[in-house]
């Protein structure tokens, strides 16, 4: 089956001097390692456009996606409405929250002109549309990313307990081995482009250089290892209890090295899905979204508890777009819940509200944690009490994953 597909890119990497984000002490970038990128894919049916940005940052707030949706739509004529927009996540990136700067930090300059030069990836993609025929695979990678959560002896649920530490029991939930790759052939047969997805969180590298993290270099290695050189776009899956840590491994998994590694490795994986692709139907295109009120205790500011979720079909894909640093558990039961075969969770999309976890971990961890905010990683539960802090309960994982399989069967009519 065919379809209008476009991929562009734009450079967002700041100056040097940025608050970086990601940690609870303040860094300032001293070098750039490598450059941050937004890059697009556009797809169309001829009557309906939608365009998927992911950018190389840890998140893009919801205000900072509403700037890039206006922008959009005026120089592209795409809906704004029709544009999802997602961060990477990378913890080596600028702070992009606008709350937490003052004026006159360099870093506010730099987020005073990132939502244009974000927006530039999407009118690239728009003028570098052609019709595609579309394809998919996958294949399980389960050697990179662990769960950070852990049944300990002493009965309790910790975050990131140490490695080889000997009161670790087990995993207190699973991972999604997946690599979901999506295939874009112009007519003539050669590679147009390729998309992949894969869950795991950016915390590779630390420090004070500027980096894309392992997502830059599966872009990078993998337009090297594919003949054409095709645009590669990545976005990630929910990861909000995944990590690149094993904890039975006295080896430490950390910097550039590392986040090389793991980008190569999925970069392998996707060659190896590329080999067994098989055609997926591309029309039509659809885009929906709902704004949802999560759960939150009487007193909380209910205003940051709506939360946009959002689909688009693609033939006979769907793009799952949530807001939030979400549990796997949770992406893993809007994929088996869905009607489409292949169905793609992007987390930190249109913004973030926080962590969000199940009810199990909710109850795993509620006992240890309490609900103030965090000076410092709290082990006993950081991602429960994140929640919690922010006045947030239980089921909120759950709202969020029941609205987007009430989307993807909406869309699937």
């Amino acid at each position: 089956m065919k379809i209008d597909i476009g991929f562009g890119a734009s450079l967002v990497t700041p100056g040097l001097g940025v608050y970086m984000a990601g940690y609870f002490e303040e860094r300032r970038s001293t070098a750039v390692h490598d450059e941050l990128y937004a890059r697009a894919m556009v797809f169309g049916d001829g009557a309906t456009r939608g365009a998927l940005l992911c950018c190389d940052l840890i998140t893009v707030p919801a205000d900072e996606v509403a700037k890039i949706r206006a922008i959009v739509e005026e120089k592209s004529g795409i809906s704004g409405k029709n544009v999802m927009v997602c961060g990477t996540h990378t913890h080596t990136g600028p702070n992009t929250r606008r709350g937490s700067l003052e004026e006159g930090d360099p870093t506010v300059e730099w987020l005073d002109g990132m939502p244009a030069r974000a927006a530039e990836a999407v009118v690239a993609a728009v003028g570098d549309m052609e019709v595609c025929a579309l394809a998919g695979g996958s294949v399980l990678e389960d050697r990179i990313a662990f769960n950070r959560r852990y049944h300990m002896k002493d009965g309790t649920v910790r975050s990131n307990p140490g490695q080889m530490n000997p009161d670790i029991v087990a995993p207190a939930g699973p991972i999604d081995p997946e690599v979901g790759v999506l295939s874009f052939h112009r007519e003539d047969g050669t590679l147009k482009g390729v998309y992949v997805n894969y869950a795991c969180h950016l915390d590779n590298v630390g420090g004070t250089e500027i980096s894309a993290d392992f997502p830059g270099y599966l872009v990078n290695r993998l337009q090297e290892r594919v003949g054409g050189s095709p645009a590669v776009l990545f976005t990630n899956g929910s990861c909000g209890d995944i990590n690149h840590i094993d904890t039975r491994s006295r080896q430490p998994r950390k910097g550039h090295e590392h986040s090389r590694w793991m980008g190569e490795t999925l970069a392998g994986d996707a060659c190896m899905a590329l080999e067994k692709m098989e055609e997926v139907a591309s029309g039509p295109v659809r885009v929906v979204s709902e704004v949802i009120q999560l759960p939150m205790k009487e007193d909380a500011d209910k205003s940051i508890g709506q939360t946009e979720i959002q689909v688009m079909r693609v033939g006979e894909v769907a793009f799952v777009g949530v807001p939030a640093e979400y549990f796997v558990e949770l992406q893993l039961d809007i994929v088996e819940r869905s009607p489409f075969a292949r169905t793609f969770v992007s987390e930190l999309a249109n913004g973030c509200v926080g962590y969000v976890p199940t009810r199990k971990a909710f109850e795993e961890n509620m006992k240890d944690v309490s609900h103030e905010r965090m000076d410092q990683f709290d082990h006993m539960g950081y991602e429960v009490r994140s929640a919690l802090s922010r006045g947030f309960l239980p089921g909120m994982g759950e709202a969020m994953a029941d609205a987007a399989v009430r989307l993807l069967e909406q869309v699937a009519r």
